[in-house]
């Protein structure tokens, strides 16, 4: 049998896996080839990275559960270092931030099957919230869709990462104020966010309000810092835009689920005196 790297990156055989439902052929070592297949997420092969390195990481090894506890945890740490996450971190427009990108995935995997069969400490959640915020404040590459090599989409996976470690039994409200504010902070990102971005972000938010995790004038206070003063430059029109689209979309998922009505129509008032700043600037160019 050849060695592990080399059937991490041969498409044709990761094409059967997938093929049959994402089942890991028996004689693999399923914690070897998940390994493996953590330096496909650096290549820039849109689908031996995305359709099928990550897919039968997360539904092949991860979601049935073929690791144990030690191994997940060797896992979770992996993703979170400086060959991953952090990997070349602070570049931007380069090929380095597929590897950081994906490992936001990985790491919100594990974190979704620590949620459904509990095995990580208190302790490696808290170091995985501190990366998390970390990398967030570091990372300077956002874009999404990226010609011939496919998704980057770091800020998308980042809010996934985030939804799973704020929704973690081990979080208490003091963590998920620190999420939410990240959340508010990345939502007025500099940097245009064409590809649904604020969904994403929006998810995570309204997962702990919707658990209400957090207490109601702590949310009121957040939902005003996600207001962007907008001034002709650029930077802060796209922050203002940005913002824009993240309110509409947790407003949305609020009243869908007739969750918490008056922090509903505090968003709409922040909406409104966004607009009303808009209509000002237009009506004196």
């Amino acid at each position: 049998m050849q060695d592990l790297g080399s059937y991490a990156t041969d498409k044709d055989f990761l094409r059967s896996i997938a093929g049959n439902d994402y089942t890991i052929p028996g004689a693999l070592n399923s914690f070897a080839f998940a390994r493996a297949l953590l330096s496909n997420f650096a290549s820039t092969d849109g689908e031996l990275r995305d359709e099928l390195s990550y897919m039968i990481f997360a539904n092949g090894i991860i979601a049935r559960q073929k690791l144990t506890p030690e191994e997940l945890e060797k896992l979770l740490i992996t993703a979170l270092d400086n060959g991953h996450l952090f990997y070349r971190i602070g570049e931007f427009d380069t090929d380095s931030v597929f590897m950081r990108s994906f490992s936001n995935l990985v790491i919100a995997a594990l974190l979704y099957s620590d949620a459904q069969k509990p095995t990580f400490s208190a302790q490696i959640i808290q170091r995985t919230k501190k990366a998390l915020l970390e990398y967030a404040l570091s990372e300077k590459d956002w874009r999404g869709y990226v010609e011939e090599k496919g998704w980057a989409h770091a800020m998308a996976h980042l809010a996934d990462a985030l939804d799973e470690c704020a929704q973690n039994r081990t979080m208490g409200a003091q963590d998920r104020k620190e999420i939410l504010t990240l959340i508010s902070e990345l939502a007025k990102s500099p940097e245009p966010l064409y590809h649904e971005e604020d969904v994403r972000l929006a998810m995570a938010a309204y997962h702990i309000i919707l658990g209400k995790q957090v207490d109601e004038g702590f949310l009121k206070t957040w939902v005003d810092t996600c207001f962007v003063q907008r001034n002709t430059d650029v930077v802060s029109w796209t922050r203002g835009t940005n913002a824009k689209n993240f309110l509409r979309s947790l407003y949305f998922l609020l009243r869908w689920d007739s969750v918490v009505p008056m922090l509903a129509e505090r968003i709409s008032t922040v909406l409104k005196q966004q607009d009303e700043i808009y209509l000002f600037a237009k009506a004196n160019e």
